[in-house]
């Protein structure tokens, strides 16, 4: 397995990649990357599976509360959530056996990171809706791409915060996913949504 020092992404394979398939870093950024007490070339694969697997059935089964929610079944919600909460265990603790957590401000840079690099996906992704003609789609996308945005700079005053042991809310846009760091806005500056759509985490 091999680990981008740029990105921290996890690449299984056997020889060196000559590139990062996620951020495109050159083969001398990629490091061998050993996951303690786990052996063999399939479990980490497997473990890596598992834990995207998992991550979308999380995601899939929230989505599936909130319609079901709207649609006034509230018991089938619960059992939606329920459920989302059980896959998010399962996919912790593969992404725990991948030795995917380190200590908090390395966490906070590989977060980091990976925004930075979400936020540099998104403007081939925009361009390729609009000439398809998904303009609600490329919408989004625009959406998504100025939150990532945003995201990098939490990540970045996090840093700061936890040095100086600053405390502070977060609260998120329901619209777009806006983070904003203190009380929310009138008005989110991504999508314009009204205060109310903002829910503090």
């Amino acid at each position: 397995m091999w680990r981008c020092t740029n990105c921290y992404h996890l690449e299984l394979s056997p020889e060196r990649p000559f590139r990062c398939p996620v951020c495109g870093a050159d083969t001398d950024k990629l490091v061998e990357h050993r996951i303690p007490d786990v052996k063999g070339e399939k479990t980490p694969r497997n473990l890596k599976v598992g834990f995207v697997a998992e991550s979308q059935a999380h995601l899939r089964n929230m989505a599936f509360a909130m319609k079901a929610e709207q649609q006034g079944y509230l018991q089938v919600a619960r059992l939606f959530r329920a459920i989302a909460e059980s896959e998010a265990i399962h996919a912790f603790n593969h992404l725990r056996l991948l030795d995917g957590v380190s200590d908090t401000q390395d966490n906070l840079e590989a977060a980091f990171e990976r925004e930075n690099l979400a936020g540099e996906t998104y403007p081939e992704m925009i361009k390729d809706a609009n000439r398809e003609g998904n303009a609600q789609v490329a919408r989004a996308f625009s959406f998504h791409r100025d939150v990532e945005r945003g995201h990098a700079k939490l990540y970045e005053k996090a840093l700061e915060h936890m040095l100086g042991e600053v405390d502070t809310e977060y609260h998120v846009c329901n619209v777009c996913g806006y983070v904003c760091d203190g009380e929310p806005p009138d008005e989110c500056p991504i999508c314009g949504a009204p205060r109310k759509q903002f829910k503090k985490v």
